[in-house]
């Protein structure tokens, strides 16, 4: 059976491109940044290592045009097309796969992602989709599917498989129920580098340090928290797996010695935490990967490590921390449900500069409910926090309802959502009704921004070129990275919604 993991490229009429694969939440890049979609990535592996034919088709990161992926896709013939969704994007997906479908009339199309998952029957009916897949689990869900679609031609009505939205006929749509939660992910595969192309990923990121760099294969999938409610991983259908931590690093010392790879990211909601975070570290050490020239980062939470874990990370060479403080606000953290309030950030910041790690927040604006006292108090937190050089980088992006979160059911419910046209869910806009202006929030998008400019920032990372570990080219690579991606979010997040 010929499988194809498919990523078409989707180019707005400003010319840029949707960053779909491995986002949370799905923007579009003049200059893109291609990241690898680690869970499809899984699949694609284990379903090759089971002898399916498999096409890895990521149509962005192989720089292909619309036209010649769709061409290339169809000259292919796939018995299978697997695509993942975002709300975005969905009027695209709809419409391409109907073209698809018109040239592939026997080829069955399955829907992942987390838009079409809360909401399956509305792709189903929008579409010529086949079947959608209600668990981010997709590669469980593919070995346990295919090989019954392989076996039977009735397979649309005697699949038994849990988490499935099936298309039966053209009246029909057959939910088989929940999904299976917790799936033991250590069974998964370990990502195939070759297979995916690695190194269509391993340049053109703005958290890589140094190049090339990769993500590891998640270590926790979805989160171990689970209760943000702008989050993907938040609902009753969420949980969360853990790989065993040795599994994880055998994988990061065969890229260290194998690919030679120079920075890995793993991009797990949240990553380890406690004895797991320590015996990794540990573990890079006693392996002695940490004196091979690779720096290491994660996505943490406030409060998930603790001095001791972090001096640790540290001594095991890891640098980028990449970190949500999403408000200033006490209110806003509150109604986000985030599970802490901002007078516990600067502890942990402090001792992540302290022992040499590298933190950077993201920053959300523009809450249904932001006040422009809430907005002030994020403005001013952030520009405390950047100035006072307890924060290396910074992101800051428009909290945008996307694929049902129990935010985005919230801003329907509470009737303060603009808009119903999915393409204006692309976080270039304001799209839900705020106390303030909506210019106000971009003004704070821009004045955060500059902070990153001021005289006490830049000279916290030029000192780091005097530092060891680090080095003038590898900071100037990467000042050049960084300044390019800031240039990317200023645009869309001040300038394109005004066009």
């Amino acid at each position: 059976m010929k499988v194809a993991f498919s990523y078409p490229p989707i180019v707005n009429k400003l010319g840029q491109k949707a960053m779909v694969s491995q986002n949370r939440n799905v923007q579009f890049f003049k200059t893109p940044t291609y990241l690898l979609p680690v869970v499809h990535a899984q699949a694609a592996t284990w379903l090759r290592d089971l002898k399916y034919e498999v096409l890895w088709d990521d149509g962005n990161s192989q720089l292909k045009s619309y036209e010649q992926w769709f061409k290339d896709l169809v000259k292919w013939k796939p018995e299978v097309v697997v695509l993942e969704s975002t709300t975005p994007v969905m009027n695209f997906y709809w419409k391409t796969i109907d073209e698809l479908r018109a040239k592939l009339p026997k080829t069955i199309f399955i829907m992942t992602g987390y838009h079409s998952m809360r909401k399956p029957e509305e792709t189903l009916e929008k579409s010529a989709t086949d079947v959608i897949i209600k668990s981010n689990h997709v590669d469980f869900a593919l070995v346990k599917l295919l090989p019954q679609i392989k076996k039977s031609k009735s397979w649309r009505k005697t699949v038994e498989l849990e988490g499935l939205t099936i298309r039966v006929d053209k009246k029909t749509i057959r939910d088989t129920g929940a999904f299976r939660q917790i799936e033991p992910i250590g069974q998964a595969p370990l990502v195939d580098r070759k297979l995916v192309k690695w190194k269509n990923y391993a340049y053109e990121n703005g958290n890589f340090l140094q190049t090339p760099g990769t993500y590891a294969t998640s270590v926790i999938r979805d989160c171990m928290f689970g209760k943000c409610t702008f989050c993907r991983y938040n609902g009753p259908g969420m949980t969360f797996s853990k790989m065993p931590v040795q599994k994880s690093l055998d994988e990061y010392e065969m890229l260290i010695k194998k690919y030679k790879v120079k920075e890995i990211f793993d991009d797990s909601g949240v990553w380890y935490r406690g004895s797991d975070a320590r015996e990794f570290a540990q573990g890079i050490i006693d392996r002695g990967l940490h004196k091979m020239g690779c720096y290491f980062g994660i996505n943490t939470r406030f409060e998930y490590l603790d001095e001791e874990t972090i001096k640790l990370l540290a001594k095991a060479n890891f640098r980028f921390v990449l970190i949500g403080l999403e408000s200033g606000s006490n209110e806003t953290l509150k109604r986000l449900n985030k599970g802490y309030q901002n007078e516990y950030v600067k502890q942990c910041l402090t001792w992540m500069t302290k022992y040499g790690l590298h933190p950077h927040i993201t920053v959300m604006v523009g809450y249904y409910w932001e006040t422009q006292k809430m907005l002030d108090e994020t403005v001013d937190y952030v520009k405390e926090i950047m100035l006072s050089g307890l924060s290396r980088t910074l992101q800051v992006t428009l909290c945008t309802p996307l694929d049902y979160t129990p935010y985005h059911v919230e801003c329907i419910d509470k009737g303060v959502l603009l808009t119903d046209n999915y393409d204006d869910h692309d976080m270039s806009k304001l799209i839900v009704k705020t106390p303030i202006p909506h210019e106000r929030y971009y003004e704070a998008i821009r004045k955060m921004y500059l902070y990153s400019f001021y005289p006490q920032v830049l000279w916290g990372h030029f000192k780091l070129m005097f530092n060891p570990r680090f080095g003038p080219m590898v900071l100037l690579a990467y000042g050049w990275r960084a300044i390019r991606r800031v240039k990317n979010h200023l645009f869309n997040l001040t300038e394109a919604h005004a066009k």
